[in-house]
């Protein structure tokens, strides 16, 4: 194993990157930090800290925790959600955070941003020099 392999592209997890072909979010693009960018991991500290020791475990809490984590500290962007009315809807963290939240949208778009976030932080710079040649 060479350890090369293992160097993350830090200006990317820290400034963010476009992330396309998220899984059954077709058209959708997330700009996003990674996963365990400085602020995350700041923000991650305080959340914890100020989680009662009885709700540590809870499920429910915890995906509070990681909507907040991710609504705050790596969502940046996102290109091809609509409006109602068809049109582009530009991103906010509001809608942001409905979209998190909100038990309608069936996590889909939960579960869309957290794996972004997750293929951000994992992007090597043997990754990124390949994505830039093709």
């Amino acid at each position: 194993m060479r350890m090369d392999d293992l160097k993350v592209d830090v200006a990317k997890l820290e400034d963010g990157d476009w992330v396309s072909d998220i899984p059954e979010m077709n058209g959708l693009r997330l700009k996003t930090r990674g996963i365990g960018n400085k602020q995350w991991r700041k923000m991650q500290a305080r959340l914890s800290a100020a989680t009662p020791r009885n709700k540590r475990d809870d499920p429910d809490e915890m995906e509070r925790i990681l909507a907040t984590l991710i609504r705050e500290t790596a969502l940046l962007d996102w290109d091809g959600i609509e409006g109602p009315d068809g049109k582009p809807l530009p991103y906010s963290k509001e809608q942001a955070n409905e979209y998190l939240t909100n038990p309608e949208y069936d996590r889909k778009f939960f579960n869309a941003a957290v794996w972004a976030a997750g293929v951000v932080a994992d992007k090597n710079k043997a990754s990124v020099e390949a994505d830039a040649k093709n």
